[in-house]
């Protein structure tokens, strides 16, 4: 125990260093964003009763825990259908401003209206937390008419739009997972995490923020055995050369690939110095060439 303390040190210290290289790297990009016309954005709406919607300062802002959802409606959007986004922010950092550019694009070009969504970070709840929030606003989304909801997410945000699609279409891993009272009459139709994360450690950062209480399947851990045992809906994978995650979206992509998983993989090759396919490159530059692929590709997987 003496030395599972020692481990908890070191991920909560890792926890402070990776949010404030975050907010170094994301205050510049979101401050000189474009949003792109002819999208209808209604923020911060409230998917949990009684949530406290007070605006908090721009730092604390990028690491909200406040559950709240962003809606980005095209022109002419389908009726019942919609993307879950999910940002990143290795389950301990972010907000759905993050992805506010790449969300409205989206929907923008797919004429699928999308929800944005920010949860409650780690650690101050755990993962099984964390999966009641996803599964709240898919349940207020559900009262709004929307039955068919594909998944997307990047980083963490991918670990999340993949174990939120595998929860959706099966009862059994919701009941192991402790989301028995879910009963929206939903569907996931395509689920395509960027730069997503899938592995994750009981003994490391993030992971070991997880199940404290060790209360939940040994799966939450790698999701690729949570596919094998439960099944997935058609999936894109995209990732960058320069990602810190390329190997394992590329090890995730061979596994789905072996189990007869309907699966798309791109990883995006760096041509120019100035333009690096880093981790999330498509989320933080959604203009990109490789950008409008990674949402052509989502759009083409929803159609599936």
């Amino acid at each position: 125990m003496a030395g599972f303390g020692i481990l908890k040190r070191v991920a909560e210290e890792n926890r402070k260093f990776f949010m404030k290289n975050c907010i170094q790297f994301d205050s510049p990009r979101l401050q000189s964003e474009t949003y792109p016309d002819g999208v209808k954005v209604e923020s911060d709406i409230p998917y949990i009763e009684g949530e406290n919607v007070v605006t908090p300062s721009y730092d604390e802002g990028l690491c909200s825990s406040l559950r709240l959802l962003d809606i980005y409606t095209p022109e002419n959007a389908k009726a019942d259908e919609l993307f879950l986004l999910i940002h990143g922010g290795a389950f301990v950092y972010g907000c759905k401003e993050l992805d506010k550019c790449f969300g409205m694009h989206l929907a923008k070009k797919s004429g699928i209206t999308v929800a944005n969504i920010n949860y409650r970070l780690l650690p101050t709840t755990d993962l099984k937390g964390v999966l009641s929030d996803v599964f709240a606003a898919i349940t207020f989304m559900s009262k709004k008419g929307f039955s068919k909801i594909h998944t997307i997410g990047d980083s963490a945000g991918g670990y999340l739009c993949l174990i939120a699609a595998i929860l959706m279409n099966s009862k059994q891993m919701r009941d192991e997972c402790g989301l028995s009272d879910f009963d929206a009459d939903v569907t996931c139709p395509s689920t395509s995490p960027i730069c997503g994360d899938h592995l994750e450690s009981p003994r490391q950062f993030a992971g070991i923020f997880f199940d404290p209480e060790k209360e939940m399947p040994s799966y939450i851990y790698d999701l690729g055995d949570a596919v094998e045992k439960f099944g997935c809906p058609p999936v894109v994978l995209t990732t960058g050369d320069q990602d810190m995650m390329l190997k394992q979206n590329d090890h995730l992509y061979k596994r789905l690939k072996k189990m007869g998983i309907p699966v798309e993989y791109y990883c995006a090759e760096t041509t120019e110095e100035e333009r690096p396919m880093h981790h999330v490159y498509a989320i933080a530059h959604p203009e990109w060439p490789e950008g409008v692929k990674t949402i052509d590709m989502t759009i083409e997987n929803a159609k599936r």
